[in-house]
């Protein structure tokens, strides 16, 4: 199975197209460059299957993923992933051999998990998620499907790959959000308390499969700031007499996200289409959006300067749904974004080699 990629560099008043393989880079002589969009297909074409478009900043390059295939009589089915590792996300298909088969009751599930399906025109797709602390070694997943009466089944191991995650030493002062006494205020608990469930609100959503063939970097500017499951101390402290800062527990967090830099006013795009469940203030995370793409399968964006979509908005991909900023627990300007499969946080950027098609 064959990936190529095809790439489209978007500057102002000029649109240049070119053919490349994966990793080459683009631009002007001045480097004056927005974006560029990959098409990712199969060489092996399917009937009524798209290409997969992909927008990302200049210098960036999403990679090739990994693929394991495997079939049987009606279907060819393959898994892709970044890696296929701890804290990736996996997109798999399943597609019908030829015309005139039918298969109905399909299920999919990985290490005894179901993961919901998207019918389409050529078979199935899905999206699930290697949890960031899921043991090194073997994934059995299990493709099941009726066909003329019959029940099929066909198995696929996935060897996890071990990740050693950064390890941050130094305790993290974040000033006020540090002091235990900032959060005593009345009004402060109240305002938390509310953020809190509007939090749980948008989570709780749970609509059909709303991503397409595009995807998109939530940057037009690559530089990461803080790396995905890094494992972070956070200073805490009470104030005593004269103002002195007396140590309490440290606590411990994993980065459950990934951190870019970013100017105030900078543009923050959506990830992939989907739904807008959340667009706040919110206490912690400041300004964010929680977009929704089917499935259980959520992108959010936090600590913004300005929102520019609304609770109830479809977006799609690469569109613009907010600017960098430092609302909430943030010391300085940058773009906090996450990527939620049913529950599981993966990294954000193993979505972006994957060639998601409908």
């Amino acid at each position: 199975m064959r990936l190529w990629i095809k790439i489209i560099i978007f500057m102002p008043f000029i649109c240049l197209w070119s053919c490349a393989s994966a990793g080459t880079r683009h631009g002007n002589g001045d480097g004056a460059l927005f974006a560029s969009a990959d098409k990712m297909s199969q060489g092996d074409s399917v009937q009524g299957r798209t290409d997969t478009v992909l927008k990302v900043p200049q210098g960036y390059t999403a990679g090739s993923p990994g693929v394991i295939k495997f079939s049987d009589d009606y279907f060819d089915c393959a898994l892709f992933a970044r890696d296929f590792a701890q804290g990736n996300a996996v997109y798999a298909e399943f597609v019908l051999k030829g015309r005139g088969l039918a298969a109905e009751n399909a299920l999919f599930t990985l290490k005894g998990e179901k993961i919901p399906l998207t019918a389409t025109s050529w078979g199935y797709r899905c999206i699930a998620a290697i949890h960031p602390e899921q043991k090194p070694g073997k994934l059995e997943g299990i493709f099941t499907y009726t066909s003329g009466g019959k029940s099929r089944l066909i198995r696929v191991t996935v060897n996890v790959k071990d990740v050693a995650y950064p390890v941050s030493t130094k305790r993290l002062d974040l000033g006020k959000f540090s002091d235990e006494s900032y959060y005593k205020d009345p009004e402060k608990k109240k305002f938390i308390k509310e953020c809190e469930e509007l939090r749980s609100q948008a989570f709780r959503s749970d609509t059909a499969d709303s991503m397409t063939n595009s995807l998109s970097h939530p940057r037009d500017f690559h530089r990461i700031t803080g790396a995905y499951w890094n494992k972070r101390i956070y200073l805490s402290y009470a104030k005593k007499k004269n103002n002195k800062k007396v140590n309490s527990k440290s606590r411990v967090s994993y980065h459950r996200g990934v951190d870019f830099k970013g100017d105030f006013g900078a543009p923050v795009y959506a990830m992939a289409d989907g739904l807008v469940v959340l667009s706040h203030l919110m206490f912690f995370e400041g300004n964010m959006v929680v977009v929704d793409h089917g499935n259980k399968v959520f992108t959010y964006y936090m600590h913004l300067d300005s929102r520019s979509v609304n609770a109830g908005d479809r977006v799609r991909a690469g569109q613009q749904i907010g600017k960098v900023g430092s609302t909430g627990t943030s010391t300085g300007p940058h773009l906090h974004v996450a990527l939620s499969i049913r529950g599981v946080h993966v990294d954000p950027l193993s979505l972006l080699c994957l060639p998601v098609t409908r």
